[in-house]
């Protein structure tokens, strides 16, 4: 049943070139298409995005340094990429928040929000340290991603490198490199040479002492991807939309807010089909779909372009989108609502019925 399955599997992709050398990774094939599909994505998304946030983080780290040496327009744009740029993989591996991220708490340690701006500006004003060690010490809302966005930003995104104070210099510097190292951490954890969490997942129904089943660790990527839609459409859009409080966005200072969104979204895709940064895996939970059941893979690739497509449609910040273009918003939660409904219910059931070891 297996090796018919991977034969499906492969006649299926052919057709839109999933089988050929150079869309793939030059992971082995197995006759155990399963496997196949979780190792895949431990070696061609998990691994690879996390590696890619961390090593984006020094970048940042980088800028901010130059930044710090020399305040200029220049150096001030540089850091301000670069953070946009560590944002945009850690949006995407919120496609799959389980495993170390949520059990060692790096998610809030980097990104909890809104910015408890009120913390910040007072630690600012004190005379306390600001080294490392005491940013560690700091809840979730007063560092992080946030807390690096709110200097080099500003309120409005109207920062000037001439602004950040010696103190905010200070503080930002621990900052990043508070950051750097929860990303470094968040790396390792999933790194065969350190945590190695990897076996933990290609172990699955192997003697995984997380995922007994193979069903169980299926059944977690897909209450991740179910999840992610949860906190982008009735969370993160939700909130400051309800209240019409753009102080309550996600990343309202740097006006990052919908790409952040999007990235989460994307990184749902990341998963299903087992793609990231131009690398394909041999078999992803698309193509066990597509194998047998052809009308949920298109109905769940169809609602996902169509939550992208949704997000298009607004043009202004999502700061002003929440007044002004409230029609767009309301559309794009519910297109993220009807993508995340055939995730919990179909996608969900489909594991159930299929995923047996």
């Amino acid at each position: 049943m297996k090796n018919n399955l991977l034969a499906l599997v492969c006649i299926t992709a052919l057709g839109l070139g999933a089988c050929s050398k150079s869309n793939t990774t030059n992971t082995p094939v197995t006759t155990d298409v399963e496997a196949q599909v979780i190792n895949d994505f431990v070696n061609v998304v998990a691994n690879p995005n996390y590696v890619q946030i961390q090593a984006n983080a020094v970048v940042l780290q980088t800028a901010v340094t130059a930044l710090i040496a020399t305040p200029n327009a220049a150096n001030l744009l540089a850091a301000q990429n670069a953070w946009k740029a560590t944002r945009a993989p850690w949006e995407a591996c919120e496609g799959f928040l389980f495993g170390p991220v949520e059990d060692n708490d790096y998610d809030p340690i980097m990104d909890s929000w809104p910015l408890n701006k009120l913390d910040v500006d007072g630690l600012l004003a004190s005379s306390g340290s600001l080294a490392v060690a005491d940013i560690d010490k700091l809840d979730g809302t007063a560092k992080g991603f946030h807390a690096i966005e709110y200097i080099i930003f500003g309120v409005g995104g109207t920062r000037k490198a001439t602004d950040i104070t010696a103190r905010e210099q200070l503080f930002l510097a621990s900052t990043t490199q508070s950051l750097v190292n929860t990303t470094t951490q968040l790396r390792d954890s999933w790194a065969a040479a350190s945590g190695n969490y990897s076996a933990t997942v290609t172990t699955a129904g192997k003697g995984s002492a997380v995922f007994k089943t193979r069903k169980d660790l299926f059944k977690a990527m897909v209450g991740a991807m179910s999840d992610i839609c949860n906190e982008v459409g009735t969370g993160k859009m939700e909130d400051p939309y309800a209240a019409r409080d753009s102080t309550l966005d996600e990343s309202s200072f740097s006006h990052n807010s919908t790409t952040d969104f999007t990235n989460n979204i994307k990184g749902i895709l990341n998963v299903y089909t087992c793609t990231y940064n131009g690398a394909s895996g041999t078999a992803s939970l698309s193509t066990l779909v597509a194998a047998k059941n052809a009308l949920l893979d298109a109905k769940i690739k169809t609602q996902y372009n169509a939550v992208l497509a949704s997000f298009g449609t607004i043009t202004q910040t999502f700061e002003k989108a929440i007044y002004n273009q409230r029609g767009q918003v309301k559309a794009t939660q519910d297109a993220i609502a009807t993508l995340q409904t055939t995730l919990s219910v179909d996608l969900n059931a489909f594991i159930e019925a299929n995923i047996t070891d």
